[in-house]
């Protein structure tokens, strides 16, 4: 691919990023760019907590879903190429083939997980910008094809920040457009063991399940990836947290974490999914609408109460200044008032009980759900 038509698919990315998209549109546009710019035969594309790289969810073009949780325990301990280090390390995108100097069959996860389903080499980026890692596309040929390239690797290393600035956008757009109210539920626990099966669990935990995304008779990919990360020796852990944020199907806010567990039989990791607080999912909301640290501080202060002049005051400016900050803020959030502001960056929808189970607000509804995902040559395409 010549400097003339990679500038072109950058340029016409860059053209998505700031687009009115959902985040599955976003995605969906981006891969038909990067399939004419790099060529591949399946892929996968989870949306990720920036703060932990976990996912949140995902779509994707594969057939694989038997091995997902090994592949996921094999990624989080260190495999010769994986999602964590890639979001905490200084390259955004790596091949397989350039990790493993050519020889696939020095990765585990190839060898046990994507060998047995005809996949050859791999082309993995994190998808990050200032704010954090929003999300990782993992596009894969089958064996037998040309591995890629040095350059391949280096055109998704450059367009990281701009994919991770997509789905940023998207993700924010997305979330505006709620009108969810509280839902109370009591916090479910799952006990995992070394293997990432399920050996026991909570009576509530099937109600969070259901308003997970899942892959068929699978967990939702983000507990493999907590109980995998709670096991992670401490030579191989890479310090991301074992915590994610889920905006669920229903438009509620679910934390999901977890801990390795003490004493009895080793190896088990207990997973908590319960409600996501007010300032949990205000952390998140200011990052998707690139707050800055100033802005950030307005709008934590107006949580607390603070008028005009009380904002001033402490934060030695002038009214006029604080007004023109909120311009800007309702200019990135879309939205046009303080009173519509506070319950939209605590996760809930405006006129709802924000002190519903939660003093910092409640969580968010969206109106409809997406439509499954096609699949090509047989295969299928689902969500995680």
């Amino acid at each position: 691919m010549g400097e003339r038509e990679r500038k072109r698919c950058r340029s016409r990315l860059e053209a998505l990023s700031a687009a009115t998209l959902d985040p599955e549109q976003a995605r969906r546009a981006a891969i038909e760019e990067l399939r004419r710019a790099v060529g591949f035969d399946r892929w996968c594309w989870p949306l990720t907590d920036p703060a932990s790289g976990l996912s949140m969810s995902g779509i994707g073009e594969f057939d694989f879903f038997p091995s997902l949780p090994r592949m996921v325990a094999l990624e989080e301990q260190g495999d010769i190429t994986s999602k964590p280090h890639l979001v905490v390390g200084t390259q955004s995108s790596v091949t397989l083939s350039g990790a493993t100097r050519g020889d696939l069959a020095r990765s585990r996860r190839w060898r046990e997980c994507l060998r047995p389903y005809g996949i050859g080499d791999e082309l993995m980026t994190a998808c990050r910008d200032r704010h954090g890692c929003w999300g990782s596309v993992e596009l894969m040929r089958d064996a037998g094809d040309r591995p890629f390239g040095e350059d391949d690797a280096r055109l998704l290393h450059d367009l990281a920040p701009v994919l991770g600035a997509m789905l940023r956008r998207a993700l924010a757009h997305s979330w505006g457009a709620s009108s969810a109210r509280c839902e109370a539920k009591i916090p479910g626990t799952l006990i995992l063991d070394r293997e990432l099966r399920t050996e026991g669990r909570t009576a509530s935990v099937g109600e969070w399940l259901a308003d997970l995304p899942t892959v068929a008779e699978l967990l939702p990919t983000a507990l493999y990836e907590i109980a995998a990360r709670a096991l992670t020796p401490p030579d191989a852990f890479h310090g991301l947290p074992t915590r994610v944020r889920v905006r669920a199907q229903s438009g509620n806010w679910s934390v999901i974490e977890g801990a390795k567990l003490e004493g009895g039989e080793p190896g088990r990791v207990a997973i908590t999914i319960r409600a996501g607080s007010g300032d949990e999912v205000f952390d998140l909301m200011c990052k998707a609408h690139d707050l800055t640290p100033r802005e950030r501080e307005l709008v934590g202060l107006m949580r607390r109460g603070f008028a005009t002049r009380q904002l001033a005051e402490t934060l030695r400016i002038s009214a006029y200044t604080v007004q023109d900050h909120l311009k800007a803020i309702f200019a990135k959030t879309g939205i046009r008032s303080r009173r519509e502001l506070m319950p939209h960056l605590a996760g809930h929808a405006p006129g709802s009980d924000a002190h519903a189970g939660d003093p910092a607000g409640a969580p968010a509804r969206s109106s409809s759900r997406p439509a499954p995902a096609a699949m090509p040559r047989g295969a299928a395409a689902r969500r995680m």
